[in-house]
């Protein structure tokens, strides 16, 4: 008896990771670059079935295996979706998305972080930075300084106002991304060349907000049911503590 509410609770908590999840991704559908993430669950405690057959006087029953029975299942890891978003044309000249693989590196504090998030624009000296300040960098790891009247190549190269490339956008395949926040990656870097990158556009989020809704809905339907499991199985329990404490 005691099993069934455990088995519940288990739902009921990866029901919980499950709607903060969706939820996370739901608050992020209009976020530029950012990608969607999806919980992963793995059985727990599984029990092995065996089929007793009886046999003959004198004879040894025969034990066989029948498979496995999941006693709870458990949020193995979150996992995120790397599909690319839609591209929007914003008409920004520094604005720019990938089209194909790899991460933009900024420089965050004196630290190397990786996005898909092109939404740069000039500052006061000219440097490329995104909506929090962080600096676009080049396939050297300098901050880039766009010039007045420059433009952007398909390839990364960034030239002046003569055509002469005075820079070069970084552009980078990451191993074993790990998500930090703000769009922001960390991982392995190796230098991409399946890309071009298109000047006045910027890559949407990947979240599909009709989709995310209704897993949304088969989440919290679903914790709803365990919720009533539970109910039925401590409403079971009282009945027969109250039954047994009755027997004389």
């Amino acid at each position: 008896m005691y099993r069934g509410v455990y088995i519940a609770v288990m739902g009921m908590l990866a029901d919980f990771t499950r709607i903060d999840t969706l939820s996370n991704n739901l608050a992020n559908v209009e976020t530029n670059g950012y990608k969607a993430d999806s919980p992963a669950f793995r059985t727990y405690m599984e029990e092995e079935i065996y089929r007793i057959k009886p046999e003959p006087e004198n004879r040894r029953s025969e034990v066989k295996s029948v498979g496995q029975i999941e006693q709870a299942l458990i949020v193995d890891e979150i996992r995120t979706l790397f599909t690319q978003g839609n591209l929007e044309q914003t008409g920004v000249e520094t604005n720019f998305a990938i089209d194909g693989n790899g991460f933009f590196a900024v420089n965050k504090n004196g630290t190397v972080y990786y996005t898909r998030n092109g939404e740069f624009i000039a500052d006061e000296n000219r440097r490329l930075v995104n909506t929090q300040g962080y600096t676009l960098l080049d396939i050297n790891g300098n901050e880039i300084i766009f010039p007045e009247g420059g433009s952007v190549g398909q390839d990364g190269n960034i030239f002046d106002a003569n055509g002469n490339i005075v820079a070069t956008v970084g552009i980078y395949n990451l191993s074993n991304p790990r998500k930090i926040g703000e769009t922001l990656f960390n991982g392995d870097a190796q230098q991409s060349d399946d890309f071009r990158i298109l000047s006045g556009f910027v890559e949407k989020s990947n979240v599909n907000a009709v989709r995310e809704m209704v897993k949304m809905i088969e989440a919290q339907r679903h914790y709803d049911s365990v919720s009533k499991a539970i109910y039925v199985h401590d409403e079971l329990l009282n009945k027969v503590i109250n039954n047994v404490g009755a027997l004389r």
